[in-house]
């Protein structure tokens, strides 16, 4: 059984706590190109972490040698009373939890490093606007959220086992969920987060925060940033290769199979995770969910949910994932 509570962003980048990283049985080395012997994945992931430091470190922010534990009742006084009181605790990983209250009907998400007001502002405009379904939302504090909890499975543990008639149903309806989001356009054209705050980039490991941004050719060099004084020529040809024309408009940010619940019969109950909502050039909700291993057949339908390809901004996203990790 899923819970329906969406994550909080947050004040500053930090590895995605509700993404869990797997590496292959070998892999090659995180900071080096392609000619490094294959290493263990263990080894892989160690390296992996040490460059993500090492990274924060250059911005000044220093992250411990190994991810905090996660966080328990006696963090937050509000999640020790709804765990004295009979609640349970339904998710805990790394800096969140979440903790369905004993009515069964509210579930509280907290996060030890704080909530983005964009993201409950998000999830109310949305379920006020449109026919998505969403949580409603009864509190938001510096590090909790509030909602109502909805029976269900998130698609990535539903897919296989829903009926052919299921899969075409949930098809349809996230059809027309981001056909209603793309409806709404960006105020004065800016591409931000859906409070007006600065846009998100969560390519990698940890979150990147600019602008907000007044042209989507500004928006473009937040992107290839990250390869300003490595990779000159490979950046200046991908930069060539991005358009500034796209329609601006309500994105989701992370429509991946386990922010989709679903039940058999009904369809899709709720989308979660507004975290990263905001307004963004149109191709961004479609060309993010291809950073990720496909392990869902729900991925395969993804051209069949957004209203157009968006070919040339895939490649071009995906070239950007490639060399901003070398």
């Amino acid at each position: 059984m899923a819970s329906l509570a969406g994550t909080g962003y947050p004040p500053t980048p930090v590895i995605g706590e509700d993404q869990s990283f797997s590496a292959p049985q070998t892999a090659t080395h995180p900071d080096h190109g392609d000619n490094d012997d294959s290493i263990s994945a263990s080894e892989f992931n160690r390296r992996l972490r040490r460059m993500y430091r090492e990274r924060m470190l250059a911005k000044g922010i220093r992250v411990p040698d190994s991810p905090p534990p996660p966080p328990k009742g006696s963090i937050h006084p509000l999640a020790q009373s709804l765990l004295d009181a009979g609640g349970t605790v339904i998710y805990e990983k790394l800096t969140c939890c979440l903790i369905k209250h004993v009515c069964g009907t509210r579930v509280t998400k907290f996060r030890s490093l704080g909530f983005r007001r964009a993201e409950a502002e998000a999830m109310r405009f949305v379920s006020a606007h449109t026919s998505i379904p969403i949580p409603r939302v009864y509190d938001v504090g510096e590090r909790h959220l509030t909602m109502e909890f909805i029976e269900g499975e998130t698609l990535a543990t539903a897919w296989d086992k829903l009926s052919a008639e299921d899969r075409l149903l949930v098809t349809r309806q996230l059809r027309d969920y981001v056909g209603q989001l793309r409806t709404f356009k960006s105020p004065d054209g800016l591409i931000c987060s859906f409070d007006g705050g600065p846009a998100v980039d969560a390519r990698r490991l940890c979150h990147v925060e600019g602008g907000p941004f007044a042209t989507e050719a500004a928006y473009n060099d937040f992107l290839v940033s990250d390869l300003l004084g490595k990779h000159a020529s490979i950046r200046d040809m991908i930069r060539s290769q991005m358009r500034t024309d796209h329609e601006i408009v309500l994105s989701h940010g992370d429509l991946h199979d386990i922010n989709i619940m679903v039940r058999p019969g009904a369809g899709v109950v709720a989308i979660v995770d507004w975290e990263l909502a905001g307004y963004y050039p149109e191709y961004v909700d479609l060309v993010r969910l291809f950073r990720s291993s496909w392990l869902c057949g729900y991925y395969d339908e993804l051209l069949n949910i957004f209203p157009r390809r968006y070919d040339a901004e895939f490649v071009v996203d995906q070239t950007i994932t490639h060399w901003s990790a070398r």
